[in-house]
């Protein structure tokens, strides 16, 4: 019998320990589709999209569409929602599809389960991608993410440990964070990390409730006018970036309709920025922006902005 080294034996004991992202969508699957939690399910969903706010939503670019927001959803009934008696679905569908060494294994992994607001420090392609948050460090080895995301960008997921040193999956509902973040604001992260809710109603951007004392996002009925309002806001911040014509406005807003992910427009408005101050901050330009966005003629709808879009009577189309 051929002897194994210590080393070789503490690497096949750790991949034994491991869970794999078949066996996280195995248990994502359940969580999504099981009749044992149709009803808790109505009833998270109720919470996350916070269906009783009667205030209208006004999803960033790229945000509000069916998939990304079930998708959101997903992992936060998973891994955050508690279910009748304290358990989690994540937890529920690991007892209800694995037995033994396997169960624990997918138990564990649970409860280590994290979701964070990182950074990528790097890319190794084809591969991996490692995150940083101040100190600590997860290794994700998704393709997709190895052909998704550059250096310095934000990335806002569920981290489920994989059971070996360092190595993570990523969960449902991960997403590029439409800003970046100055070195300032990298080296304190941990005082700006979300949880899925607060992620979810930042994105819905709805406006402000009276007494939450802060200023309702702009709502121009022309291009010019949101325009101006901008240009009056990034001059007075000094922002040159943003300090743009009407025209190269319209042609920004116009070059991004038509392309295939409109997560790029956010991300254009942010390189504009520059390095922010806080995440209130950069969502104050992106309401800005959207403003101008929603204001811009589409030349494949007739001319109208989206604005005029909303406004027509159903029977005009």
């Amino acid at each position: 019998m051929r002897s194994v080294s210590g080393h070789r034996l503490s690497v096949l004991v750790s991949a034994a320990m491991a869970i794999t992202d078949t066996r996280l969508d195995e248990i994502a699957a359940w969580c999504e589709f099981t009749e044992d939690l149709s009803e808790e399910r109505r009833h998270a969903q109720r919470r996350f999209f916070d269906e009783d706010d009667p205030r209208p939503v006004r999803y960033w670019p790229g945000a509000g569409d069916d998939r990304s927001r079930q998708r959101r959803f997903l992992g936060w009934f998973m891994f955050d929602h508690q279910l009748p008696g304290g358990e989690r679905a994540a937890t529920r569908a690991a007892r209800a599809l694995y037995q033994g060494t396997a169960q624990e294994q997918a138990l564990r992994a649970i409860s280590g389960t994290r979701f964070v607001l990182a950074i990528v420090a790097s890319v190794l392609p084809g591969r991996s991608v490692l995150l940083e948050l101040e100190d600590d460090r997860f290794e994700i080895r998704n393709r997709i993410w190895s052909r998704s995301f550059t250096p310095l960008t934000a990335v806002v997921a569920h981290l489920v440990p994989t059971g070996r040193p360092g190595e993570w999956l990523a969960g449902p509902g991960w997403g590029e964070w439409p800003l970046r973040f100055g070195s300032h604001m990298r080296q304190s992260l941990r005082s700006f990390q979300p949880d899925p809710l607060e992620v979810e109603r930042l994105l819905q951007s709805r406006e402000p409730a009276e007494d939450e004392g802060r200023p309702a996002s702009p709502q121009d009925t022309s291009f010019a006018e949101a325009v101006a309002r901008m240009t009056a806001a990034a001059r007075a911040a000094e922002l040159t970036g943003l300090v743009i014509s009407a025209s190269k406005w319209e042609a920004l807003v116009v070059k991004y309709m038509k392309g295939p992910d409109l997560t790029s427009f956010s991300e254009e408005i942010v390189r504009r920025v520059g390095d922010a101050d806080s995440v209130e901050d950069i969502d104050r330009w992106l309401q800005l922006a959207m403003n101008i966005w929603n204001n811009t003629s589409q030349p494949d709808r007739g001319g109208k902005s989206p604005n005029e879009l909303l406004r027509q009577p159903r029977s005009e189309g």
